[in-house]
């Protein structure tokens, strides 16, 4: 059995009249069928084998015997979750993922403090220049 194939899959689906029921897939049975819909061959640790979301994260890991990782994956969209024991290679990956979302993350939150912060300098010129902030105010 390749290590990828030795996971359950928990999926809720909430039915019609308000009810929830979880299905699971257990040692893999089931996903061989949406990774080989998938054309790719199989899916990457970040994409999700439900809604094909790239946002799927890690939750808990530890490290298994053979230098492999068990680790809970959650995607963020669906809340389809799947735990399984996956090689090095696939973890790594996986990790490379994460790092390039984290960077994405710092660039565009950099972009928008100094945004911020250039309105804020600006009304506050405005609000000297215009006299409407005396000694008294500090």
């Amino acid at each position: 059995m390749r290590p990828e194939e030795r996971f359950n899959i928990h999926h809720r689906v909430r039915l019609f009249d308000g009810r929830e029921i979880e299905v699971v897939y257990h040692n893999g049975v089931g996903a061989e069928a949406r990774s080989a819909s998938s054309g790719a061959g199989g899916l990457e640790l970040h994409d999700c084998f439900h809604c094909m979301s790239k946002l799927v994260e890690p939750v808990s890991w530890s490290r298994e015997a053979d230098g492999a990782w068990r680790i809970l994956l959650r995607c963020p969209e669906c809340e389809a979750t799947r735990e399984g024991v996956f090689e090095r290679d696939q973890v790594q990956r996986l990790e490379q993922e994460l790092e390039g979302a984290a960077a994405s993350l710092l660039r565009d939150l950099k972009q928008v403090t100094s945004a911020n912060m250039s309105e804020e300098i600006e009304r506050f010129v405005n609000a000297l220049n215009g006299g409407l902030i005396l000694p008294f105010d500090f």
